[in-house]
């Protein structure tokens, strides 16, 4: 493939991450006026956005495989074919539960996609130069769609196109994803298949059992408390997650292409990257959520102002990405540690002053000071994630930051996102409280920034040795 090719192929790689990504933020902006449409409770406005992250998160290693067995090319039409049909069925569905259910399974379709554009962008790019390069504009289109999301999100909402404008904000995904597939059959190339993939079929559904039953209950407990129902999928739930992890490590054992490789867990400082995973999504996503609640719903901003005040939170986070790469090599974790402050320092000026509509013009500030800590740590993560582990296993061990990154954003949705609904129904001050768990979350990732930066080099390498 010439140069040129190379890039132009780039180009129709990377509408997968920018749609995938630019629809986990579309939602937070419009689900004021989803909850409206629907007359629904907040319960289910929850699960609008974390059926997706699930759908998501269980299908992701299961679609690196599908590329590996059926051909990259291949999956990655079918992904963007599925997700460009469920993101219609969500613009149109008639009722809440069904649009519960197709975001889903446009989850599960984005799972299907991001695999194939990672690995091939490894295929085209095999200059190391040329590769950091095409890394790094995945990098970017990252963080560009996540402005994006916030912003389309508000703007959709905000505007009256059509009755029931929010619907535009699944609807605008049409024309991309018919041009991106059509350019796809036209311009990608296949990769070598390798049919010695196999699928852990029993994998995907305890694990679709295990975290489903987690999440639907915990987003139902501010509604129903701990009735009978929710106890026994909670029991279910934990039932589930123990004949998962059991399941996964036989396999793992016997060599027998588990859904999730356990002998990663071996490495202890990995383990800690995955706690930074854990609970810095957690933090990051419900709070988007919840100020997109606050900002709307009590400091009366509209939709459109709102999602303009959060391209302050992607400036900031653009500027600190590029000086965050050129820093990372002198500064090292110090680096991350820094960037979790600033985070910490805004979400604390925030639980503060915004309950007073005097401090509305400090938004932009407070959004700027949030997004130049996230684009230092961020992106740096999982550099941190791979660093040290063997390269037989960066493959394996990229899948399992994915997984954890998508479970941990829908499991902080649910427990903060929960909490947050819950202690507004009881009268008490609930935007207090949930940024509170979200701070107390960024103090428990600085701690354990602060605790992967005391491993020696040579503690890891016998680490690495074992695993």
């Amino acid at each position: 493939m010439n140069t040129s090719n190379k890039w132009f192929a780039l180009a129709i790689i990377l509408v997968a991450p920018l749609l995938s990504v630019i629809d986990v933020y579309i939602v937070n902006m419009a689900l004021p006026a989803i909850k409206d449409q629907y007359a629904t409770t907040n319960s289910n406005t929850e699960l609008v956005i974390s059926s997706y992250l699930v759908g998501y998160c269980v299908f992701l290693v299961t679609g690196g495989r599908a590329g590996d067995y059926f051909g990259r090319k291949k999956m990655y039409i079918l992904g963007m074919f599925f997700f460009t049909l469920t993101s219609a069925l969500c613009g149109w569905s008639p009722t809440i539960y069904s649009l519960i259910v197709f975001r889903f399974f446009q989850g599960v379709s984005a799972a299907v996609m991001i695999p194939q554009t990672l690995t091939m962008i490894q295929l085209y790019f095999a200059e190391p130069k040329e590769r950091n390069t095409a890394f790094g504009f995945f990098g970017i289109t990252l963080g560009i769609a996540s402005i994006l999301g916030q912003y389309l999100g508000g703007f959709f909402a905000g505007h009256h196109f059509i009755e029931e404008s929010w619907r535009l904000i699944f609807f605008i995904n049409l024309p991309f994803g018919a041009i991106a597939c059509l350019l796809s059959i036209l311009y990608l190339k296949e990769s070598q298949q390798n049919t010695d993939s196999k699928f852990d079929v029993a994998g995907v559904w305890l694990l679709v059992t295990a975290l489903g039953s987690l999440i639907y209950s915990l987003t139902k407990i501010p509604e129903e408390g701990l009735s009978a129902e929710i106890n026994v999928l909670l029991i279910i739930s934990s039932i589930f997650f123990f004949i998962f992890w059991k399941n996964q490590k036989k396999k793992t054992d016997q060599n027998k292409a588990p859904l999730l490789n356990t002998t990663l867990f071996n490495i202890k400082s990995f383990n800690f990257v995955l706690l930074v995973v854990l609970f810095f999504f957690g933090a990051h996503n419900s709070y988007l959520l919840i100020c997109a609640i606050q900002f709307q719903d009590t400091l009366g901003i509209d939709a459109l102002v709102s999602s303009q005040y959060f391209t302050f939170n992607g400036i900031g986070f653009l500027i600190s990405s590029m000086i965050a790469f050129k820093l990372l090599h002198k500064w090292g974790i110090k680096l991350l540690i820094t960037g979790c402050i600033l985070m910490i320092i805004s979400l604390v000026l925030q639980t503060i002053t915004l309950h007073d509509k005097a401090f509305i013009p400090m938004i932009p500030v407070y959004l700027l000071i949030y997004g130049l800590g996230q684009g230092a740590l961020l992106p740096s993560i999982l550099n941190y994630a791979l660093r040290k582990i063997p390269a037989q296993h960066a493959g394996l061990a990229g899948g399992v930051y994915s997984t954890v990154q998508q479970f941990s954003s829908a499991l902080g949705i649910s427990i903060i996102g929960s909490v947050f609904f819950y202690t507004l129904k009881q009268g008490l001050d609930g935007y207090f409280i949930s940024m509170s768990m979200a701070v107390i979350y960024l103090i428990l990732v600085a701690v354990l920034l602060y605790r992967i930066s005391l491993f020696s080099d040579t503690k890891l390498a016998v680490e690495t040795q074992k695993a």
